[in-house]
């Protein structure tokens, strides 16, 4: 039973991700929304235009079945189709199952009626701020921007889960506002999540902002400051921290390698929001670990 529920949700998430490669191909970079207009209409192949039909339109299969060609003109399909929609169904199975891991729900199923009520509401908004850091990672990658849209809707789904966490804190396992869990008695001057939230909103976003003006833009885009505002109020404080130093050493790694292979100068623009995202799932998934093993390193 456990089996197939997940097997539903990685197929549902596969579906799900095939929307996405759509609204990353068909986004507008002179916008900072998505247009619907420009969303809707039938799906073709991007070289040669022709309409694609219902067996091309599998997500992951179709890309396998046809070996990763258009089956009219025979030019590559991009591999952002498989790898968006792999990305997308394993969201829809990983989010689940380290949620209930994490907040300690006694079943493996995500449809339990072990569970409290507003915990499927909790599960639903961090799959699509998930889903909504996929469409970033893309589309900043891509265009060096990021929609003010996706921004909006994570610093929302942020205020929804710390008013989820504030009215059911009482329900919620000791250090379980933070996924630094006990960590946040060092870092944090607060022992309440609707003020570490705040913190977090407030702390990260202003340290970015302060960034933006003294580079002058040039250092840190002004989507990348709504960003850090917005994460900070999704994961709050001391969260954020952990994340920004992540992203920025990610990204000066990654700058580095580009600048001695010569494939960049130190003029050019690097997105900074793939660091940002890849930081924050480290973060969520392995940070309690990576602090943990700090202290440890010096026996504290």
């Amino acid at each position: 039973m456990t089996s197939i529920v997940f097997f539903c949700l990685f197929i549902f998430g596969l579906a799900i991700g095939s929307f996405l490669n759509v609204l990353i191909f068909r986004y507008s970079p002179e916008g900072r929304f998505f247009n619907i207009k420009d969303i809707l209409g039938r799906s073709h192949c991007m070289s040669c235009r022709k309409t694609l039909e219902a067996k091309e339109l599998i997500p992951l299969f179709s890309f396998l079945f046809l070996r990763g060609r258009c089956s009219s003109c025979g030019e590559r399909i991009s591999l952002q189709y498989p790898i968006v929609e792999f990305l997308s169904g394993g969201i829809f199975v990983l989010i689940p199952l380290f949620l209930n891991s994490f907040f300690g729900i006694r079943s493996v199923l995500f449809f339990s009626l072990l569970a409290p009520g507003w915990y499927y509401l909790f599960i639903l908004l961090w799959i699509l701020i998930f889903l909504s850091l996929l469409l970033i990672f893309v589309i900043d990658l891509k265009h060096y921007i990021i929609p003010d849209g996706l921004n909006i809707f994570i610093f929302v789904s942020g205020v929804a889960l710390t008013l989820l966490f504030a009215f059911n804190e009482t329900h919620i396992l000791p250090f379980r506002e933070s996924f630094l869990r006990n960590y946040t008695l060092v870092f944090s001057p607060f022992q309440n999540v609707f003020y570490n939230h705040l913190l977090g909103f407030f702390g990260g976003g202003l340290f970015f902002l302060f960034l933006f003006f003294i580079s002058k833009g040039k250092g840190m885009g002004m989507g990348d400051v709504k960003l850090a505002f917005a994460l900070g109020m999704v994961l709050g404080w001391p969260d954020i921290v952990l994340v920004s130093m992540i992203a920025f050493i990610l990204g000066g790694i990654w700058a580095a390698i580009l600048y001695f292979s010569k494939k960049k100068t130190m003029r050019d623009k690097l997105p900074f929001a793939p660091f940002f995202v890849i930081a924050s799932v480290i973060t969520i998934f392995f940070g309690f670990n990576l602090i943990k093993g700090y202290f440890l390193l010096f026996n504290l």
